[in-house]
């Protein structure tokens, strides 16, 4: 795939994953319609004064937008490797269903600094992650079997998630863990388990008996109040 290509869905990606129409997003980049979906397609180039002001807009870094390329570069930047695809997966009582959300986590410039992460949350599409609920930015660093992500709500800025997590003894590609943040419905704080996957998970009963709580976590919550996520079950 050629680089106008990757740009182009990278903008349509984080222009849907901000609920931007392709009239806001071209009454912002001062473009007409015809020439953001032709910049969507891959049809036309961004010359550099428009791709910088197109990052602008997106708040997003312009390297971002070059994710999935393989364009040499003498600089460490998130250009310098694919980012990785983590899948995610809450339970919502409420709903009744379980809700896919999707982690691009970018390799850390060194080795010293945290991995620069977008979550896009309660996807439709794992092939199409802008069509998401909400769009996260923030930073993953890890110490051992321990995770821990810091992520800021790009639409409502007054809204923060952490997820922490552990991994799976049984699976190493699987991290256990609990989502805090705010309640779409009420507003206030709340806490789910999530499951983390670098493969996508099919397996409905398996996931419910990893995202539900059980009677040990009840029996558990009530003796020590609180909430323990076990790496193994």
């Amino acid at each position: 795939m050629d680089v106008n290509k990757i740009i182009g869905q990278n903008i349509k990606k984080y222009r849907t994953a901000y609920n931007m129409t392709l009239k806001e997003m071209s009454d912002k980049l001062h473009k007409s319609i015809s020439t953001i979906s032709k910049y969507e397609k891959g049809e036309i180039s961004l010359d550099m004064t428009t791709f910088l002001e197109t990052a602008k807009i997106l708040r997003i870094s312009p390297s971002a937008l070059l994710s999935g390329t393989s364009v040499p570069s003498n600089e460490h930047s998130e250009t310098d490797h694919n980012a990785e695809v983590i899948y995610m997966y809450t339970y919502s009582g409420s709903e009744k269903e379980i809700v896919r959300s999707l982690i691009e986590q970018y390799p850390p410039v060194s080795p010293d600094d945290p991995y620069r992460v977008h979550l896009y949350n309660d996807v439709r599409d794992f092939k199409n992650p802008g069509s998401c609920s909400g769009f996260y930015t923030g930073d993953y660093s890890e110490n051992g079997f321990l995770g821990t992500y810091i992520l800021h709500n790009q639409i409502s800025s007054t809204e923060h998630v952490m997820i922490s997590c552990v991994k799976n003894l049984v699976n190493s590609n699987q991290q256990l863990g609990l989502v805090s943040g705010l309640s779409n419905y009420t507003m206030l704080p709340v806490v789910f388990k999530t499951v983390l996957s670098r493969s996508e998970l099919t397996d409905r009963k398996h996931l419910m008996d990893l995202l539900t709580f059980s009677r040990e976590d009840f029996r558990e919550l009530k003796q020590s109040h609180c909430l323990v996520v076990r790496n193994v079950r």
